[in-house]
């Protein structure tokens, strides 16, 4: 009778987990059908402008986003630009503000951010090429909307937790857990706006919390797709 019981409760286990796997699946269909990943897969550059508001600031606003992993993000404040930039191989920074004398290399949780962060397609996009583990946790409110919470455990340890929406499936937020500096941070971003960009759902507005606390929203204004971009441009100058 014991192994009977026991060997129940494996089967309805299996069939659980299967059951969870084919969801997955599933959503992540209506997932990458909902944002037009298609339609991403066939676009080379991406030149987004507009404008950061951080602490009652507000700034111009500038992302370049190349094929294959390339990414520059420069902030103009008053005349003064703020840089930072992934090559594909080397992540680097200039912060004139920060008394930074020149570009810099970046490293740690830091470098590994901002290199994801140049991949076009997503961390959700064949994750397990990337040896991301992926998982759906189950469903969550944001305010008035019901979300599909996907667990995103990344080849680095850190996860990030995906909230899609259940009717349109574009993602709404992600949820991100790192170390760095020997330190546990918590990133929440919310994703809205969302517009057609050559059959590509992107969205125009992301606002950004850390631990608690707000940091800056990012709108979009405009945005152009496969410009030519010289590779020179994501580049650190000579320096340090």
């Amino acid at each position: 009778m014991k192994k009977n019981i026991a060997l129940s409760f494996i089967l309805a286990f299996a069939a659980t987990m299967y059951m969870s796997a084919q969801d997955l699946e599933k959503i992540l269909e209506n997932h990458f059908k909902a944002i037009g990943q298609e339609n991403l897969l066939k676009i080379k550059t991406i030149e987004a402008t507009g404008k950061a508001f951080s602490m009652g600031m507000e700034t111009k606003l500038t992302m370049l986003n190349k094929r294959p992993n390339k990414i520059k993000v420069t902030i103009d404040f008053q005349g003064t630009q703020i840089i930072q930039a992934y090559d594909g191989e080397t992540a680097w920074m200039i912060n004139p503000m920060a008394g930074l004398p020149g570009p810099i290399e970046l490293s740690g949780a830091e470098a590994t951010a901002f290199s994801e962060s140049s991949d076009m397609d997503g961390q959700l996009w064949n994750y397990q090429e990337k040896g991301h583990q992926l998982e759906l946790v189950g469903t969550e409110k944001i305010d008035d909307d019901e979300a599909y919470v996907l667990k995103l455990t990344k080849n680095t340890g850190n996860t990030d937790h995906y909230y899609l929406n259940k009717d349109s499936y574009l993602i709404m937020r992600v949820e991100s857990t790192s170390m760095m500096n020997g330190s546990e941070v918590n990133t929440e971003s919310n994703l809205s706006d969302y517009r057609k960009v050559k059959g590509y759902m992107m969205p125009f507005a992301t606002s950004q919390v850390i631990d608690g606390q707000m940091i800056n929203t990012i709108i979009f204004e405009e945005v152009k797709v496969n410009e030519e971009i010289e590779d020179a441009v994501f580049s650190k100058p000579a320096g340090n």
